[in-house]
């Protein structure tokens, strides 16, 4: 793999929407599968952060008069009994060929991908067009379907999908009948059903098991997106969960601190991307962040929130936190990988980076894996491509919460190059029920670090060029601009701080290396491209030297 850094300069990548990290807003191209390691802009057609429709309200079998739902159990006798419909592409590879992690066998399972109808529910933002590129690559014939202004309808006419239903989302009532609709309006069968989005996931699971196909169970991916019944069901399970307590209205606030106690997180219950999640101290703070939040949870802004405005209360975890990376087949975890999150900007838990392998201690990362693993397939999770965010407190490994997709940012691009494994395909190997056993390495491959810059004070960008300092450097790959010159950002002295460029940077020697490069980029060779507004002082950078892993640097 070679990269070759761009001279462009200037620029911005996006827009930010508040429900998105950096580079996931529109979660872009990756770098890895282009011939330019840093990127200062992206193409018109990818840098439209267009807002498709978001999935109503959660499904339950009970409320559209189905049968009862697919336990973990049934999926597993299913499986064992009956191949996936790809098989018939190639009826002398049975499945229990397959459960061998080497590079023929690999080849193997994506010549099953060739020529497999898949249906993707909602697409997401433009920038996820790598992973339609990516199966287009492996041969999978891709059916989108998503709401009428969608960007993806763009790819039929490009060639990457052979087929577009379009579905109007909002009407969340009548929303599962109208997809059934849509698909058995097809004139060829459907393969499989999967989603890389995180509020399509319920609504996937739901159209696989009316057709048959494999799925996760549907009350998993109900349990999962919402907070609160993913506490209920691993309290159930005999596993640590904080004290919490649901909040439908202003009068349960009192109630809900006696319960939880303070310091504590107010979050939305069907929240996203840390949007509406705050730390309050004490029951005057936790009313008024309430107040803020409820005008906030409006579906005519976000249809998100038709699944709901509840708000969670529940108990401050301290400690470090950590992304948690899994593959699951059969119920059974065959990957997981681990990745150091660097400190939030607090009160709002704003991202700030991350880095990829762990450098945290071995026995540490062990238990915090271990323990993604149970809460995962505690919720009834048994394929796929998982996301689990995790913290070590006092106490031990705690879960934040489970993700039933692939992650966003740069985690598809950071398993590939610390470990080899393409999250895009094997999600979607899994997804057809082709057994999936990726080849991991002995030792990582190369050690990546990404920094989520935020403004460290309010004023206006007066440069498009400051990143390009660190250009020369080899181990840059990316540089992404978040904002234009002349654009007004925010600092945290007024809330939620502003992201103003994304860095992404790899070692080829260690982990350490690459932080080491961190610290160098943001203390001491980029300058703050903000004239601060009348009242602001300048600051530095945001870097957070007190946590794990930057005191290892010390």
């Amino acid at each position: 793999m070679s990269f070759s850094p761009s001279s462009a300069a200037g620029g911005i990548d996006f827009s930010l929407n508040p429900r998105r990290k950096p580079g996931a807003q529109v979660e872009r191209i990756p770098f890895l599968d282009t011939d330019d390691d840093v990127h200062s802009s992206l193409d018109d057609d990818k840098s439209q952060s267009l807002r498709a429709n978001f999935l109503p309200p959660a499904f339950s079998p009970s409320q559209l008069g189905a049968q009862d739902d697919n336990s973990a159990d049934d999926w597993q006798v299913k499986e064992l009994t009956a191949s996936s419909p790809v098989f018939t592409n190639l009826p002398q590879i049975k499945p229990s060929h397959l459960l061998v992690a080497s590079e023929e066998t690999q080849k193997l399972r994506r010549k099953l991908l060739r020529g497999a109808k898949v249906l993707i529910v909602q697409a997401g933002y433009s920038g996820k067009r790598f992973i339609y590129e990516r199966l287009k690559q492996l041969g999978v014939e891709l059916i989108i379907m998503d709401g009428p202004d969608s960007w993806a309808r763009s790819l039929l006419d490009q060639g990457l999908i052979i087929d577009y239903l379009e579905l109007d989302f909002t009407d969340y009532s009548t929303i599962f009948e109208r997809a059934m609709r849509l698909v058995r309006r097809l004139d060829f069968s459907l393969d499989g059903v999967a989603t890389y989005y995180e509020d399509a996931v319920p609504l996937a699971a739901r159209i696989a098991y009316e057709l048959n196909l494999m799925s996760n169970p549907v009350s998993a991916c109900e349990n999962a997106r919402n907070k609160q019944k993913t506490r209920s069901c691993l309290k159930e399970k005999g596993l640590p969960v904080p004290n919490f307590y649901l909040i439908r209205e202003k009068k349960d606030l009192y109630p809900a601190a006696q319960v939880v106690g303070f310091p504590a997180i107010l979050k939305p219950v069907y929240g996203a991307a840390s949007i509406g999640v705050y730390r309050v101290n004490d029951l005057e703070h936790l009313k008024e962040e309430f107040d803020q939040l409820v005008p906030l949870l409006d579906p005519k802004k976000d249809t998100i929130w038709a699944q709901g405005t509840e708000m969670l209360l529940e108990e401050y975890y301290d400690g470090d936190e950590f992304d948690v990376d899994l593959l699951l087949f059969g119920g059974q975890v065959v990957y997981s990988s681990i990745s150091d999150n660097w400190a939030c900007c607090e009160p709002w838990y704003q991202e700030t980076g991350t880095n990829i392998p762990s450098l945290y201690p071995q026995d540490k990362q062990q238990q915090l894996v271990e323990f993604a693993k149970q809460c995962t397939l505690a919720l009834g999770f048994v394929l796929g491509a998982f996301h689990v965010e995790v913290k070590y407190t006092s106490r031990g490994p705690r879960l934040i919460e489970v993700n039933a997709r692939m992650g966003g940012m740069c985690v598809r691009d950071a398993n590939l190059i610390a470990w080899g494994v393409d999250l895009v395909e094997e999600h979607m190997m899994a997804c057809l029920g082709i057994p999936i056993r990726p080849c991991i390495p002995q030792k990582p491959l190369a050690y990546l670090a990404e920094a989520a810059v935020n403004a460290p004070y309010s004023g206006i960008i007066d440069s498009d060029d400051w990143l390009q300092v660190l250009s020369d450097d080899p181990r840059t790959k990316v540089l992404r601009y978040l904002k234009r010159k002349g654009e007004i950002v925010r600092g945290p002295e007024d809330g939620m701080p502003d992201w103003i460029a994304e860095i992404i940077c790899v070692s080829n020697v260690s982990g350490r290396d690459a932080l080491e490069y961190m610290q160098a980029a943001l203390g001491e060779k980029l300058r703050v491209p903000i004239t601060p507004l009348e009242g602001r002082k300048r600051k530095n950078f945001f870097l957070p030297i007190h946590a794990h892993p930057f005191t290892l640097l010390k």
